[in-house]
């Protein structure tokens, strides 16, 4: 899995399965400390479509998932993270003749886990607020730059060059000028 979170710290699979073409996996994400906060810790199932739907869109998406599968972890605070991604091709670009996609992203983020045996975990909602479109875009544009790698047929280390603090410092200072 790329790392596509400027705080990712790991991942780990605890199975995989499929159904009439749907692929899911159970897994746990860990991050790093944010700020002054405490590590998290995200348990899930991955879910996407393959091949294509009938209208031409790949569907992809987390449901976050508490199971005796996956305690706790020491040392973590657990969080919670549901996602629903709709990528759609569309006509290559007239002026550069590359590749074009439309990408829909829903989702819905809880840093705070406030479920029984949960111990809480302070992230105010001001921070949601400010750093989660700066977030979202980095990730975006992380993706695209693999993407477009990809496409140009050199291979890297997709966890050598993630997203970084100085990019997320870039596009927060860009749209506070544009407010």
């Amino acid at each position: 899995m790329p790392k596509m979170d400027p705080f990712y710290e790991g991942l780990d699979v605890y199975g995989e399965y499929e159904h009439d073409g749907i692929r899911m996996k159970l897994a746990r994400k860990t991050i790093r400390r944010l700020l002054a906060f405490g590590k998290r810790d995200f348990t899930f199932i991955s879910v996407s479509d393959h091949p294509l739907s009938n209208d031409g869109k790949w569907v992809s998406g987390t449901v976050s998932v508490v199971t005796d599968a996956i305690p706790r972890m020491g040392g973590y605070v657990r969080a919670y993270q549901d996602s629903v991604a709709f990528y759609e091709a569309l006509d290559d670009d007239p002026m550069t003749g590359l590749p074009r996609m439309k990408l829909t992203i829903v989702f819905r983020i809880d840093l705070n886990d406030s479920s029984d045996g949960g111990d809480g975990g302070y992230v105010p909602m001001f921070l949601y607020v400010k750093t989660v479109g700066s977030t979202g875009m980095a990730s975006v544009q992380t993706m695209k730059r693999l993407i477009a790698e990809s496409n140009r047929g050199r291979r890297r280390d997709v966890d050598s060059k993630s997203c970084n603090v100085k990019r997320l410092t870039k596009i927060w200072n860009v749209g506070k000028r544009l407010c």
